[in-house]
């Protein structure tokens, strides 16, 4: 079984480490139990070394760049209102790059 939750991961992952189990060991036990490609090696190494440096937060720390900083149903309202909006004008009203606005249409299925 796959699983996509990946606090439920992180929260097996912190369980492993205040074990004393190695990174090695919680990345077998969790492809084992859920199925072989649930998390990759590289992931639970990383998770680990945060863990050791005496980060247990099991969130995501802030992503690089600047945050969207809009919703996608405010994008669709926005397009299906005036479909003769360009991204370009669109990335302007929503004062976001050009590409974020591309990658997000894309992303909703709108081309």
């Amino acid at each position: 079984m796959r699983t996509h939750n990946h606090i439920h991961l992180r929260h097996i992952m912190l369980y492993h480490f205040k074990k004393g189990h190695t990174a090695a060991e919680a990345f077998r036990d969790l492809n084992d139990l859920f199925g072989e490609g649930t998390i990759g090696r590289k992931t639970v190494y990383e998770w680990f070394d945060r863990f050791k440096s005496g980060d247990t937060s099991l969130e995501d720390k802030p992503g690089r760049g600047r945050p969207f900083d809009c919703d996608d149903q405010a994008l669709l309202a926005a397009v299906e209102e005036d479909e003769s909006l360009t991204t370009r004008i669109l990335a302007e009203q929503f004062n976001v790059d050009h590409s974020t606005i591309v990658r997000r249409l894309k992303k909703l299925g709108k081309v």
